[in-house]
């Protein structure tokens, strides 16, 4: 798996991440494995102080296609 990770910030203030987790940090921070592990990419999302996991992509290629999708609005389109 790529260590990748693609940001953007939106112009509502939030901040848009695509990241793959290590599993030591996943182990951690997930109390009820409702995700299905740490292998894949991350989409997650930071307003002020709070942090929220919004989807997660077995792979690189949909985890692009789908902050693309996010980010798209941004640009007008």
């Amino acid at each position: 798996m790529d260590d990748i990770t693609l940001m953007a910030k939106l112009e509502s203030g939030e901040t848009v991440y695509v990241s793959p987790v290590h599993g030591q940090t996943y182990v951690e921070h997930v109390e009820k494995d409702n995700l299905g592990g740490p292998t894949g990419y991350f989409i997650s999302r930071q307003k002020g102080a709070s942090f929220e996991v919004l989807a997660k992509a077995a792979s690189l290629d949909a985890a692009r296609t789908l902050f693309g999708m996010l980010v798209a609005g941004q640009r007008g389109g």
